[in-house]
């Protein structure tokens, strides 16, 4: 996630040493070192509606790593890793889970200022080659030689292909739970009134990025145990995610003529609310919770999705 506005009160050069005296304002800063490794409970769940009756409820959990593989006076380098459990998103049978045993672990290497906020994925090509992949194989085997059933698979997955196929859309998919995990990193806030500010998320699709209106809000600080609970409100702009539909539709339906008229009249809203509980010191959080709602309408059938994600620390004993 872009940060425009919160550029305002960023005071980057002035963390040279970790110092909470001001009680009005807090500042997040990475205090990692080389070795250091944290496990994260992650959960996403998926629910759709159409016309008021759920069609899709699915869940998904997996546990992460975080660790810190290397780290200089301007940067750190993590490793985030995860397993992949392709058989339940995807609903592959059992005899067939061999074949896809090789995407197994998904490494991601990454880096981050100083500070800790986060800078680019290093072996993003890498990635991109495992997902492709994954998504060739994933559609060979379901379509179980069927051209017909090969051709739509292979179309309705071609959003997701493009995405898969950018350095962009590695990051802001396949890195969806660091953009949310690094959100804070780098930034001094006054927690004394709620910050208004305006965003922008990346198109994953390329072109004009997403426009939002945010809102931050303070609702605990603990000054001893340096930990508070941030949340943060994004309503993301109708025309800009309305634009986003008609691209991905599209892409999903070449050739079809109707596809146009059908999509004038659309729509498409999109509302974040997220929650941090997070140590800004050193920089870890302990649970983060995000919730998407969104609101579709096409040739006046109405639906429903709500998209969540909980990232939460694992306390060792």
């Amino acid at each position: 996630m872009k940060k425009i506005l919160l550029i305002a009160i960023i005071t980057l050069n002035s963390f040279q040493f970790y110092s909470q005296t001001d009680s009005t304002k807090v500042a997040f800063v990475a205090y990692w070192s080389i070795g250091d490794s944290y496990d994260f409970k992650v959960s996403k769940t998926n629910q759709q509606w159409k016309e008021d009756k759920l069609v899709k409820d699915q869940k998904q959990e997996y546990i992460a790593n975080f660790t810190v593989i290397d780290s200089t006076e301007t940067s750190y380098t993590i490793k985030w890793s995860y397993k992949n459990n392709l058989g339940n998103t995807y609903n592959i049978p059992q005899e067939l889970s061999d074949k896809f045993s090789k995407y197994d672990l998904i490494e991601i290497i990454y880096t981050t200022s100083e500070l800790g906020d986060l800078i680019e994925i290093i072996n993003w090509e890498e990635v991109s080659e495992t997902m492709t992949s994954m998504i060739s194989d994933i559609v060979n085997v379901l379509s179980k030689n069927d051209e017909n059933l090969a051709k739509k698979l292979k179309n309705s997955l071609e959003p997701l292909s493009a995405i898969y196929g950018t350095r962009q859309g590695i990051e802001e998919l396949v890195l969806k739970e660091l953009q949310y995990f690094h959100f804070p990193m780098g930034v001094e806030f006054d927690i004394t009134h709620p910050f208004y500010y305006d965003d922008e998320l990346p198109n994953m699709f390329g072109g004009d990025p997403i426009k939002a209106k945010a809102a931050l809000t303070f609702e605990n600080v603990d000054f001893d145990e340096r930990f508070c609970t941030i949340k943060q409100e994004l309503n993301l702009n109708p025309e800009d995610t309305k634009a986003l539909l008609r691209q991905v539709v599209l892409k999903m339906n070449e050739g079809n003529t109707e596809t146009e008229e059908v999509l004038k009249n659309a729509v498409f809203e999109i509302q974040d609310n997220n929650t941090y509980d997070y140590y800004y010191y050193p920089g870890v959080p302990h649970k983060i919770e995000t919730v998407r709602a969104t609101t579709i309408n096409i040739d006046n059938s109405p639906g429903k999705r709500i998209d969540t994600m909980t990232i939460e620390l694992i306390y060792n004993d």
